[in-house]
């Protein structure tokens, strides 16, 4: 079993704002704050959906029945592994190799803590998924609606 949890997010920077803001024919500030909420969910979405790094996020990362000659992925931009541990809390050793690691022994369970890195030049490709599914979700649409622009319009 593999699961992948966001502990801590950042934020849609000021610009991303801007630009969605642009885009939906917002005409002012007043809802800045519902915007700035839905932007960040629809960056967090396709952030999951692509596997790309669109806002520094730290995660919890927990895998099962783990030998050291796996090779365990850091999902969604995984640059920096802060903690490794098994199923009694005890540190694991590893070594990192880019966005992967290999642990020093066996694990029933282990937990890996780790934050990524934005890429900001995939991040750009990916602008206008985040703003059509960040409209949609401000429209009300509905999830299967939201799932499609995913999956669809943008094979992610």
């Amino acid at each position: 079993m593999i699961q992948v949890r966001i502990i801590e997010s950042g934020e849609p920077q000021t610009d991303h704002l801007e630009q969605f803001k642009q885009y939906a024919s917002v005409p002012d500030d007043s809802r800045d704050g519902v915007l700035q909420k839905m932007l960040k969910r629809a960056m967090l979405a396709v952030q999951e959906h692509s596997d790309t790094a669109l806002l520094p996020c730290k995660f919890e990362l927990t895998i099962t029945d783990v030998k050291p000659e796996d090779r365990i992925r850091l999902y969604q931009g995984g640059k920096t592994v802060t903690r490794a541990e098994d199923q009694d809390g005890q540190p694991v050793e590893f070594t990192q190799e880019g966005s992967s690691i290999r642990v020093s022994r066996r694990c029933a369970t282990l937990v890996v803590v780790y934050q990524n890195e934005v890429n900001i030049p995939e991040a750009e490709k990916l602008q206008p998924v985040v703003w059509q599914l960040a409209t949609a979700i401000y429209d009300g649409e509905d999830p299967k609606v939201q799932a499609s622009i995913l999956k669809t319009t943008y094979g992610l």
